[in-house]
């Protein structure tokens, strides 16, 4: 299933950042040649949603978050797994529902580590590349603590000691990953974002969906998602094997976090979580106009 404006609404559509190096791969679909061209970063959370793409050849260029919003504005991919935050901001036409990256309750998808308080930190340090994770933080204390300190990029948050320079700093994606199965350290708080925010807005924190732009090629898209996600979910012990192996990680280890921390699937429960970052994003002027506006179907 494809949307173009979920729930009865319509967005609006903006631009983004910058590159991006492409190969098409053609394939045949129902006798004529096509060539599907997709975008994403190369997380260990998203390695199941591109599963399948790898192993059947699919065109899947690997970029930043941030590239990717400009590579799908350009006309580099048909489709990108862009961040929830910069699809509200505009980022494509439409919206695959279906495959998506949602944050579960579990640790390691969003840990926020602080050596104050948290109603008292004045200066975070946040990875360049974290958009929704930024977003969603900025939302949660604003909402349960009334605060709002200077959120800082630090490019190199997972290799330099940021303690000298911040109250706390945002650990995401594989950083995430690496900090929630660190020991702890004597002085630090950690702070899963993810359940702050479900404690907010009663529901999941969407941090990616898969975005396109031309409506005739929805069909083709959708049915590739899915079956890459297919392919990656049914051989989810395999994939951790993988991972694991490529980055000298415990496989049981990768396997817990991808099973736990993370879901799939875009469904009614996690369309009300992307209505919910919508709704909270105005409210603190994180995006210009609501994305998600009611209007009757067209």
């Amino acid at each position: 299933m494809v949307l173009r404006a979920p729930a009865n609404h319509q967005f609006r559509k903006t631009d983004g950042p910058e590159r991006s190096i492409v190969h098409d791969v053609a394939f045949d679909t129902g006798g004529r040649v096509t060539r599907l061209r997709f975008g994403a970063a190369d997380f260990i959370s998203t390695r199941p949603l591109l599963s399948g793409l790898r192993r059947n050849g699919v065109s899947l260029g690997i970029e930043s978050p941030p590239a990717l919003v400009d590579s799908l504005a350009r006309g580099r991919y048909d489709a990108a797994l862009v961040p929830s935050i910069e699809f509200l901001r505009g980022a494509g036409s439409y919206l695959v529902t279906g495959p998506a990256l949602v944050g579960r309750g579990a640790p390691g998808g969003i840990v926020l580590v602080s050596q104050k308080p948290l109603e008292e930190m004045e200066r975070v340090a946040v990875g360049e590349f974290c958009r929704t994770p930024v977003a969603a933080l900025r939302i949660v204390l604003a909402e349960l603590y009334h605060t709002f300190p200077d959120l800082l990029v630090e490019k190199r948050i997972g290799e330099d000691d940021w303690r000298d320079r911040y109250d706390a700093a945002l650990f995401t994606g594989d950083a995430a990953f690496t900090e929630s199965n660190a020991p702890d350290v004597q002085g630090l708080i950690r702070s899963n974002v993810s359940e702050m925010w479900r404690g907010v807005t009663g529901t999941p924190l969407v941090h990616a969906v898969w975005a396109y732009n031309e409506s005739a090629r929805a069909d083709e898209i959708t049915r590739t998602l899915l079956e890459s996600r297919r392919a990656g979910l049914e051989n989810l012990p395999g994939l951790s094997g993988e991972i694991a192996a490529e980055r000298g990680l415990d496989a049981l280890t990768v396997h817990d976090h991808l099973s736990r921390a993370w879901s799939y699937d875009l469904g009614e429960r996690e369309m009300a979580g992307l209505h919910a970052l919508n709704d909270f994003a105005c409210r603190y002027d994180l995006i210009r106009d609501s994305r998600l506006v009611a209007n009757a179907r067209a």
